[in-house]
């Protein structure tokens, strides 16, 4: 960002030696329950640790023009302090934290309520504010009357070669990052081993960057799956564009609700580079099946049911999406526009 100085802070379990980032100290959420679910109702009280004052101190000490705050675990908590001594401050959300993430956790399930009189108090007196879709601007200028831009990443160039996969006898699908409910995953795996053996094919489902418990969980079932690393995201795209589909899914059940039509999954601007058709799996009240549903890049297979899925899965690899629609998406939905919006935004936080 030319004409801006700007010095990058976070904070984590330890220095994971971010480049041109200072680490300010250890996070504040996570570790062992009866340690954490404590300080994180504190965290909703504003009944803070040295920990905290520690890392807060040292974001005050900047004397910064203003302060750009993610709105993710304790960041929240950081903007509201800020904000209580006077300072600028701007807040990215990219997910809803009380209805969105804590409604969704088994061991935060309680705490939407408390966290809500913090949370949504922040949002209306930050100085301007940015959210990642076009359901979550809906979403809180209803709930909360506050107005906020919307800034996806930006697509680099071009995108990736549009080509058919490779004739190996498979049929192969795509994956990068979380998925957020392995049930419906496993329904999705049961359809494409399904339409495989009725087309003699090998299923395979190529998975990037799952990490946890899920990397635990899918790589149970090998070979079909096959798990890879985190990697560059070149890297990445050259090996999605390969796929026959790539897989995108935002859970079915009641307690999701608030975070499917909010969240938006960063995944899709890898995929929309990849130029490969994209299975929306996800109820049709989600932001992932407004923009796929938008822009033509694949269906929305709103159903759990095995049968179903294999009919969405069939309908894409026979009749895949044309590759002006990925074009489109890159340019209206990731183009240069959210750069300009973002540099916009700087300028009114350092006035």
């Amino acid at each position: 960002m030319q004409g801006f100085e700007i010095e990058w802070l976070y904070t984590a379990e330890r220095d994971v030696q971010y480049p041109r980032s200072t680490w300010l100290g250890p996070s504040l959420t996570g570790g062992a329950v009866w340690v954490d679910v404590p300080r994180f109702a504190g965290l909703c009280l504003g009944l803070h640790t040295s920990r905290f004052h520690a890392v807060l101190d040292a974001l005050v000490s900047r004397r910064a023009d203003g302060y750009w705050v993610v709105a993710h675990n304790e960041g929240i908590f950081y903007a509201r302090e800020l904000l209580r001594r006077g300072l600028r401050v701007h807040v990215t959300v990219h997910d809803d934290l009380p209805d969105g993430l804590l409604a969704r956790s088994r061991r935060y399930r309680a705490f939407p309520p408390l966290a809500r009189a913090t949370y949504y108090d922040t949002l209306r007196n930050a100085h301007s504010l940015d959210v990642t879709s076009d359901g979550m601007q809906r979403h809180y200028r209803t709930l909360l009357g506050v107005e906020s831009g919307v800034i996806h990443p930006v697509v680099p160039g071009t995108l990736a070669e549009r080509s058919a996969p490779t004739e190996t006898g498979e049929l192969l699908a795509g994956n990068i990052g979380s998925v957020y409910s392995v049930s419906e995953w496993r329904q999705f795996l049961r359809a494409l081993k399904g339409l495989a053996r009725r087309r003699g094919l090998r299923p395979r489902m190529i998975m990037i960057g799952v990490g946890g418990k899920l990397r635990d969980f899918v790589e149970k079932h090998s070979p079909t799956v096959e798990t890879l690393p985190d990697m560059p995201e070149e890297e990445a795209v050259k090996a999605l564009a390969g796929c026959h589909v790539l897989y995108a899914m935002y859970p079915f059940g009641a307690r999701a609700e608030v975070f499917r039509r909010t969240s938006l999954p960063t995944k899709l601007s890898t995929y929309v580079r990849c130029r490969r058709p994209i299975l929306a799996h996800t109820p049709r009240d989600s932001t992932l099946s407004e923009l796929v549903d938008a822009y033509k890049l694949g269906p929305i297979c709103d159903t759990l049911s095995p049968t179903e899925i294999e009919k969405h899965l069939a309908m894409v690899v026979d009749a895949p999406p044309d590759g002006a629609a990925f074009e489109r998406a890159a340019d209206e939905v990731y183009g240069a526009h959210n750069a300009r919006l973002m540099t916009r935004l700087l300028e009114i936080l350092a006035r």
